[in-house]
């Protein structure tokens, strides 16, 4: 009869503080929140730069995504 339970021996899960968990998400939101200001409150060659700080979310979603695959 075979063993139902599932083996942790071959888990890829890490043990990670706050800090480590939040990291990424945070710096994300920081480069939205930057993107969005900077592109309301400038014109110019600063708009191509508050549209590359808004599109980190997207970038990251994407990098992430073709990870896993």
């Amino acid at each position: 009869m075979s063993n139902l339970a599932p083996s942790h021996a071959g888990s890829r899960t890490r043990h990670r503080n706050l800090g480590q968990i939040f990291a990424v998400p945070l710096a994300l939101l920081t480069a939205s929140l930057a993107g969005l200001i900077w592109g309301l409150l400038d014109d110019g060659w600063t708009d191509l730069a508050a549209a590359l700080l808004l599109s980190a979310p997207l970038l990251a979603a994407c990098a992430a995504w073709r990870g896993r695959g």
